[in-house]
């Protein structure tokens, strides 16, 4: 390389590894395609290795060009990180948050000391709502909401966190008591586990794997996700898992996928604000730390 690659450059580079598009690279970046296609070219052109590889009119990243944008992201990550270590001093006071039981207690409690050590200074308070009162994010007392749904929130401050898979679940145990299914509609046979006010998503799924969606109205409700998952890692049932919140209990072994059908969810994880209260400094600290999270779990999951 004959000179340091711009700043620019290595931005659409990160952002594209992790969205895989060029039209939402360009969203993001409020870039045009044009300038997105236009920066990966003229990076690739100053490496000494093919970061594209092309399939017609589409573009993505070779492994090598992967594995890069994956350095490259630590190295900003580093770079950033030590800017904030300097700033976020100036960060304080008190933020309330409220999530989803499921984000709150699958993902979020496992990694929440790190924004503590991020932000000194800021007293982080985690409050958790059901999914039935997801619309409701309109409290004065709440700082930030991380809600489950459609991206719709009018008058509110949105911003994406992450989508999400599904497929159904169920501790090991479990499957040995009952037999390995080797068809969806064995299910018939066993307590389905639901979420209250999500049980469309087992008609959904039932219906792609061919079976009947009636079969989603039997078994148990749960007020939250929490107890759901819980309840299938204790051999009590099959849960449609999402896999951004079951990943470490896959991982570790106490739930598996007696199905290979995975569908991707109808909705998304979001961080909500008033537009006033998006635009204070814990607020926008949180934000950022949420994302950078998010991007690092995506990179240990296989997707820089």
């Amino acid at each position: 390389m004959k000179h340091f690659p711009s700043i620019q450059a290595l931005r659409v580079l990160t952002t594209f590894a992790r969205t895989g598009a060029v039209e939402e690279t360009a969203n993001e970046l409020y870039l045009t395609r044009s300038a997105v296609t236009y920066q990966l070219r003229l990076l690739e052109r100053d490496l000494s290795f093919p970061l594209l590889h092309r399939t017609g009119t589409r573009i993505g990243l070779s492994s090598e060009g992967l594995a890069y944008a994956h350095d490259v992201r630590q190295a900003l990550n580093t770079i950033s990180g030590s800017a904030r270590r300097y700033a976020n001093r100036s960060v304080s006071g008190t933020f309330i948050l409220c999530s989803t039981p499921g984000f709150a207690g699958g993902w979020l409690c496992s990694r929440i000391a790190k924004f503590n050590e991020a932000f000194p200074d800021v007293k982080i308070i985690l409050q958790t709502q059901t999914l039935l009162e997801n619309d409701n994010v309109s409290s004065e007392d709440v700082d930030a909401f991380i809600t489950f749904g459609n991206g719709h929130w009018p008058e509110m401050r949105v911003s994406h966190l992450v989508d999400i898979r599904i497929s159904p679940v169920c501790s090991p145990v479990f499957l040995l008591q009952h037999g390995m299914f080797k068809d969806p509609k064995d299910l018939s046979s066993v307590p389905l586990l639901n979420i209250l006010g999500d049980e469309t998503d087992w008609e959904i799924w039932l219906t792609a794997a061919g079976e009947d969606p009636f079969l989603a109205r039997r078994g148990i409700t749960f007020h939250d996700g929490n107890l759901c998952f819980n309840a299938a890692v204790y051999s009590q049932g099959v849960a449609l898992g999402d896999h951004f919140i079951c990943r470490a209990a896959l991982e570790s072994g106490m739930l598996v996928m007696p199905f290979e059908l995975v569908l991707r969810g109808r909705r998304s994880y979001y961080l909500v604000s008033s537009p006033a209260k998006a635009e204070t400094s814990t607020v926008e600290a949180f934000s950022s730390w949420i994302k950078t999270e998010i991007m690092a779990n995506h990179a240990a999951d296989g997707k820089v």
